[in-house]
């Protein structure tokens, strides 16, 4: 015992070296004690087999046994907790009777009350762990904000730094650094997992999942896997920023690096193969890729399925599309695309063709369309053309006919109703020598057509001749009619021979023409009708003032003879 005081009190206590001012001072009747330091153990009574090394070490434990505290005020506060170790500054500074603590560090385990088996090493590290137990924290500021979570391994620096609960892994560079309420976690990685507060997940990559906040039950496994999930559940991404850009998409399975690099909000897809779906504008749910870059281009397409190196989609917005072999390509929604330009063999090795059926039985084909049998109605009757096959099974037409001239084909026409419609818009000639075939005309027939009734449709009513009875109408003048019938030898507006000859007749234009023609005739009439009414009128007036004229001369003629009688009588009485 060497310093004032040290070990002033001890009655029976033995095997004890106290050096120091105080040290060992209440010593009773503990021993195999070892104090070393300004009051080291001055508070110890019964307290055996204890090595404190620093001033105030151990200064307030009583009874504790087999403890081992190295570092000015190491465990200054506690009082009777055992079999700790405690190496650094204030290291398990308020231990009371926490047991089998292992702490080094400045700080280190601070706070540590109860807790019982905690190794933290490191400055701060388990700085605010109260009653916390089974903790493991390595590296400073690691675990630092744990008060009473247990069972949690926490290495790097700040790793798992405001963790309040129990049963986390986390290891690296503040990796899980904001956790405080989620369980259950494993971050392994720099910065892994640093804004999560969920629990269930399991992140290992440098910044995996580093943004995820309330997401659970997810696995990140990569260099910045998941590295933009936020809330994304049930997520399973592994491979260099695969699935980087998943913010919210929930259910995903991303293998590959970059795997669904772009996908943010879509899920329940799979991808498996390094870039497997990830492409611009690859967002959506339920889709399956699997193979080298397969499913790049499914921009914006939803429940589609691709198998195969590159497989792929050639269109956007697909759904339900199918794409499955090397390089197979798929531009439309509810459709499956086996291989590209590939055989497909059903029940053989080696298909050469298209589809390669053998079936398990001689003479059979192996085919059955359930839904079309030999009760089925004929779609198609008075047909010469039939399916057969060759002498090596191949699928060939056949026909009934010695003739191998090929009909139209029913692909170029379609029924509806009671009609039968063109579906290219085409012409129909009828006739082995029509020559003539102007543009603008959907039937040309070589020796005419009998019929017993034929009406000529006109679109409009401006097609229509009324227009002559206009009172706007320019009528010719008949001069100007003559002098153009002396000159072209036809009608104004009416084809020459020629144009007739050349373009034939539109019958519907044709009438149109002729009843303006006889419209214009009409009114050539009755302008004629109102000049003959002129002049008869005339006429009758002219006859009025010739009776009016001979009755007056027949008058002047009597009064003459009157006169002449007169004077004759006269000229006798003479």
């Amino acid at each position: 015992m060497v310093g004032y005081q040290a070990g002033r009190f001890n009655t029976s206590g033995s095997n004890n070296a106290f050096v120091g001012s105080f040290a060992g001072g209440a010593n009773t009747s503990g021993g195999n004690n070892a104090y070393f330091g300004q009051q080291a153990g001055s508070s110890s009574t019964t307290a055996s087999s204890n090595t404190y090394l620093g001033a105030f070490a151990g200064s307030s434990n009583a009874t504790g046994n087999s403890n081992t505290y190295v570092g000015n005020a190491a465990d200054s506060q506690g009082n009777g907790g055992s079999e700790n170790t405690y190496v650094g500054n204030t290291a398990g500074y308020n231990t009371q009777t926490g047991r089998r603590n292992t702490f080094s560090g400045s700080g280190a385990g601070y706070n540590t009350n109860t807790g019982s088996g905690n190794v933290f090493y490191g400055q701060l590290s388990g700085y605010l762990n109260t009653t916390g137990s089974g903790n493991v924290a390595l590296g400073n500021s690691s675990n630092r904000q744990n008060q009473t979570g247990a069972y949690n391994v926490m290495v790097g620096d700040s790793a798992g730094y405001n963790n309040l609960v129990s049963e986390n892994v986390m290891l690296g560079s503040k990796a899980g650094y904001l956790n405080q309420t989620g369980q259950q976690n494993t971050f392994v990685g720099y910065r892994s997992g640093y804004l999560t507060t969920a629990g269930a997940n399991t992140f290992v990559g440098y910044r995996a999942g580093v943004a995820n906040t309330a997401g659970q039950f997810n696995t990140f496994v990569g260099v910045q896997a998941g590295a933009a999930n936020t809330t994304g559940n049930s997520n399973f991404i592994m491979g260099t920023n695969a699935g980087s850009a998943n913010t919210t998409g929930s259910a995903n399975f991303f293998l590959g690096d970059n795997a669904g690099g772009n996908n943010t909000t879509g899920g329940f897809n799979v991808y498996l193969g390094a870039n497997a779906g990830n492409g611009v504008g690859v967002n959506g749910s339920n889709n399956v890729s699997i193979g080298f870059e397969s499913g790049r281009n499914n921009n914006g397409g939803i429940n589609n399925t691709f198998l195969g190196f590159r497989a792929d989609a050639a269109a956007n917005n697909l759904s339900n599309a199918t794409a499955i072999g090397n390089n197979a390509k798929v531009t439309v929604s509810n459709a499956l695309v086996l291989g590209d330009n590939a055989n497909v063999g059903i029940g053989t090795t080696a298909p050469t063709n298209r589809l390669h059926l053998v079936s398990g039985a001689a003479n059979q084909s192996g085919l059955r369309l359930q839904n079309l049998t030999s009760a089925s109605p004929a779609s198609a009757l008075n047909q010469t053309k039939f399916l057969t096959v060759d002498a090596s099974g191949n699928v060939i037409l056949g026909s009934t006919t010695n003739s191998a001239r090929e009909a139209a084909p029913e692909s170029l026409w379609q029924r509806t109703g009671r009609f039968l419609i063109s579906k290219d818009d085409n012409a129909v000639i009828i006739g082995q020598n029509v020559s003539k075939t102007p543009a603008g005309y959907r039937l040309y027939v070589q020796d005419g057509i009998l019929t017993e009734k034929v009406k000529v449709a006109v679109k409009n009513s401006s097609d229509w001749s009324d227009y002559v009875f206009a009172d706007d109408y320019n009528l010719r003048s008949l001069e100007s009619v003559e002098a153009f019938v002396k000159a072209n030898k036809h009608l104004p507006g009416v084809p020459s021979a020629e144009e007739v000859v050349k373009n034939g007749v539109d019958m519907a234009k044709m009438d149109a023409k002729l009843l303006e023609k006889i419209e214009e005739l009409t009114l050539y009439t009755i302008q004629l009708e109102k000049t003959t009414q002129d002049q008869q009128r005339t006429l009758l007036e002219q006859q009025r003032i010739n009776q009016h004229q001979a009755a007056r001369l027949q008058a002047l003629e009597q009064e003459q003879l009157e006169i002449k009688k007169q004077l004759r009588q006269l000229l006798n009485r003479k």
